[in-house]
């Protein structure tokens, strides 16, 4: 299947007045032409978020590994009923969260998502936050659990389409949903590997690599910019579980760190850069 170039689910609050306490769970290949949905000004948007505006978005969940029915629907659906979800529950299947109205408050959608990112199958996905308003970063860092390794935060106060007003990390304009600096970094290092003309080996059994360029999907680049380790993808994933076994049971790991460079690096992004190729 196509790795997909980008694919969020996001959070929106209503400020239709200074009481307003509703917020909506969504997802999208484009959060800043969504929340011009969400707010009439181009047509699309949930109907059910049509007697609240306006809303403004204030987080965006991204980096899902799979087709978006499986993954990212999948997140969406849990967030939004996480007191249903069979992921979300203790070591003696008691769930996690009551099924209250509190949950919809976005205190506890962001305390919700953060324990889900903490929570399996969700903490094997290479996902990222991006928190774009003050009262979203407040409710993010009061909750303090420990987050995956690989796993990072953006404040980008912005906002999704960088008309907040307020002074953020520096982006002008809206958010890319393109992909396009790793997909460009990771090509160029790709195309100038496959153009060298060396037999490449693999960094962890040494065996020669010469379908490299005809098969991405059985040899994978490591994705961190400045390294050009290749590997089969078995050997690698076999290196990253190995490294892992001793807190997961899983078949499919979250990362681990590359042989040659030593970088901590996510499994979702050694396949996500196969997927350009």
């Amino acid at each position: 299947h196509k790795f997909p170039s980008f694919y969020a689910c996001y959070l929106l609050k209503s400020i239709q007045t200074p009481e307003s306490q509703a917020t909506y769970v969504g997802s999208t290949p484009d959060p800043p032409r969504r929340i011009r949905q969400h707010n009439g000004e181009i047509s699309g948007g949930a109907s059910g978020t049509k007697h609240k505006r306006p809303w403004v978005m204030q987080m965006t969940v991204y980096g899902f590994p799979s087709k978006l029915a499986s993954a990212a629907l999948q997140f969406e659906w849990a967030w939004q009923h996480p007191h249903l979800s069979r992921h979300l529950r203790d070591k003696d299947g008691k769930a996690l969260f009551a099924g209250t109205r509190k949950l919809k408050l976005l205190r506890w959608r962001i305390n919700t998502v953060r324990i889900m990112i903490c929570s399996h199958p969700y903490n094997t996905w290479p996902l990222h936050v991006k928190l774009y308003t003050a009262e979203a970063v407040k409710h993010w860092q009061e909750v303090g659990n420990t987050l995956p390794p690989g796993f990072t935060y953006q404040i980008e106060l912005e906002g999704v389409d960088g008309n907040s007003g307020s002074i953020g990390s520096g982006r002008k304009g809206p958010i890319d949903v393109t992909d396009e600096k790793f997909t460009n970094t990771f090509l160029a290092k790709h195309e100038a590997l496959a153009a060298s003309g060396r037999r490449l080996l693999c960094s962890l059994c040494n065996k020669y690599l010469d379908e490299y360029v005809t098969d991405p999907t059985t040899i994978v680049l490591c994705p961190n910019q400045s390294c050009t380790a290749v590997s089969h993808t078995l050997c690698l994933s076999e290196y990253f579980l190995s490294s892992e076994q001793k807190t997961t049971s899983a078949f499919i790991p979250r990362g681990g760190h590359c042989p040659v460079c030593e970088i901590y690096t996510l499994w979702g992004d050694v396949i996500r850069g196969s997927h350009r190729r």
